[in-house]
């Protein structure tokens, strides 16, 4: 008979629970975030005691710009990023791995379109570096595999104001998951239509419901037509249908991507379908996906999709995502 899988579900709730069962009060979960926040604070390669990264402009063939916001830095557990061992380990694998990443960007993508802007995820908050802002099993798993650097400047509205759009004037913001770090700035954008997946709202592995704005009333996408290329069905954003959102499940239940259209070139807006491109051209898993299997096969449709088109691709996380869009680099499978 065939053993059932350990989910990344099942095992951060064995976790959660059991770590915050021994804790009064979630004392010692907020002790641990505090703690490394302090140490982050007087680390001497801290990004925090740099320049803020200035939002980068790219501007395609028929006049659309493309703007790279960055709301801080994150940094995760090796295994978080990377793991090759058997389905279903990756959460242990990281519990125990006790090497970090380097800093990596946490992205959102601005599309001024003809028909309204566009926003691809909404970043991380600086909240997210007190104690206290994540709550139960969550402060127990942020506070202790991952590590946030941004200040308030960081976040999407300070950010946005700079080039001169008002958030209330954004039309469309996508949410390819609900992973804190993709979606702490979704209060700022009181007037646009948001588009989330149905298998991740309200709640996913690693989601933040009880940081939702009261107001959301997503629109959930549907993919059961408009089948573009190796994807058997798309959502279309646009009337025109130069942007559109596709299926990319694997990293959450219902994670989702972003693709702009414009000519021969199509931007794909990634999200955590991987790190960097690197895994995608290796279909190289990460620790912290919800589904390995799916993950994979998404992986591998992404592939097809950059063989049939020229494709600059996005990944959130991606250092090198910023020069790619600069530079209109094509990814080559």
């Amino acid at each position: 008979m065939e053993q059932p899988t350990l989910t990344r579900r099942s095992i951060l709730r064995m976790l959660g629970l059991g770590t915050l069962g021994a804790i009064a009060g979630g004392g010692i979960t907020q002790r641990v975030t505090s703690n490394w926040y302090r140490a982050l604070l007087n680390a001497p390669n801290n990004p925090m005691q740099g320049v803020q990264v200035p939002v980068a402009t790219h501007t395609t063939a028929s006049g659309i710009k493309i703007h790279h916001i960055q709301t801080g830095y994150v940094a995760v557990k090796t295994a978080h990023r990377e793991y090759d061992g058997p389905d279903g380990r990756g959460i242990p694998a990281i519990v125990f791995d006790r090497q970090w990443t380097d800093w990596m960007p946490i992205s959102v993508w601005v599309i001024e379109h003809p028909e309204g802007v566009i926003v691809v995820d909404t970043g991380e908050t600086e909240r997210a570096t007190r104690s206290g802002y994540h709550q139960g099993g969550d402060a127990f798993f942020y506070g202790s595999f991952l590590r946030f650097a941004l200040t308030k400047e960081d976040e999407v509205g300070p950010q946005m104001a700079t080039l001169g759009i008002p958030t209330n004037e954004v039309r469309w913001v996508v949410q390819t998951h609900l992973h804190g770090d993709h979606m702490g700035g979704m209060g700022e954008f009181t007037r646009a239509e948001f588009f989330v997946a149905r298998e991740d709202y309200p709640q996913s592995t690693g989601a933040l419901p009880y940081h939702y704005p009261d107001w959301l009333d997503p629109r959930f996408s549907n993919f059961s037509t408009n089948p573009i290329a190796s994807f058997q069905g798309s959502q279309p954003i646009t009337k025109a249908g130069d942007v559109f959102i596709v299926p990319t499940p694997g990293h959450s239940l219902g994670h989702q991507s972003v693709v702009l259209r414009d000519g021969d070139t199509h931007y794909f807006f990634a999200g955590d379908t991987s790190f960097d491109d690197i895994q995608l051209l290796g279909s190289i898993t990460a620790g912290i996906v919800a589904d390995p299997a799916t993950s994979r096969s998404s992986l591998k449709l992404i592939r097809d999709y950059c063989e049939m088109f020229d494709t600059v691709y996005l990944p959130s996380h991606d250092p090198e995502s910023r020069s790619r869009l600069l530079t209109k680099s094509f990814t080559k499978v």
